[in-house]
């Protein structure tokens, strides 16, 4: 089966990510949220807990590209999450969708597409990046696509570049991990959890900061977060 060449980008917009997510198969009793400060309290006050999964939304530059490949830290588990490799333009935000339910497979329902790609096609190294993978990014594409009508602002044509990107944090087995597609080696270990909430993590919010500080100040009003919770609905 061919790849499509790209996709339309999702918008960054609770909404829409909350309805592809369910139709992949995430329980309706969860939501994304818009995460308006790491450290504000009274914004924090507001937000539903736990926060199972965080994605941000950066503007890329060469500083970013360049690093890519660099920092690597490796950590001692074995059942290492599973992380997909990138291979559709302009869809990183259904990769980082993918990386934050698969990681949390408990808060798929029982049957859904997502969950029985990863029960049919489990990986010893949890790397996804294969022609099956590829099969699968195809197969939910149209979803993909049909769900980027939804939001607010135009969304730009599948071929335009694209210089914003989505990228997802999430904790498993007691370790914090920067899930990227675009990374040549996989999911980056950022250390060990300090909290099961990643809302409170440091490990997450000190990377947050790390993209922010190697940002120009107008790249910074396009950085955007959302999170995986309980829904409030």
């Amino acid at each position: 089966m061919a790849m499509p060449r790209s996709v339309v980008p999702l918008e960054s917009n609770p909404e829409v990510f909350s309805k592809f997510a369910q139709r992949l198969g995430l329980s309706k009793q969860y939501a994304f949220s818009d995460i308006y400060s790491l450290t504000d309290p009274d914004l924090l006050a507001f937000m539903p807990r736990p926060m199972k999964a965080i994605i941000l939304l950066f503007p890329l530059n060469e500083f970013f590209e360049s690093s890519k490949s660099s920092d690597i830290k490796e950590d001692s588990d074995t059942n290492k999450p599973a992380w997909f490799k990138q291979s559709v333009r302009n869809a990183c935000g259904l990769y980082a969708l993918i990386h934050a339910m698969s990681n949390n497979r408990e808060l798929l329902e029982e049957g859904s597409k997502l969950g029985q790609f990863l029960e049919t096609h489990p990986r010893s190294d949890s790397k996804y990046a294969d022609d099956q993978t590829d099969d699968f990014i195809v197969s939910i594409s149209e979803l993909y696509n049909e769900t980027s009508a939804l939001g607010q602002t135009v969304a730009p044509p599948a071929d335009e570049e694209v210089d914003l990107h989505f990228i997802t944090y999430i904790e498993k087995n007691g370790q914090v991990y920067e899930m990227d597609g675009r990374r040549p080696n996989g999911a980056k270990f950022l250390g060990k959890s300090l909290s099961e909430d990643l809302l409170d993590e440091p490990l997450v919010k000190n990377r947050i900061q790390w993209y922010m500080k190697h940002a120009t100040e107008d790249m910074k009003l396009n950085f955007t977060l959302l999170g995986l919770a309980p829904s409030w609905d």
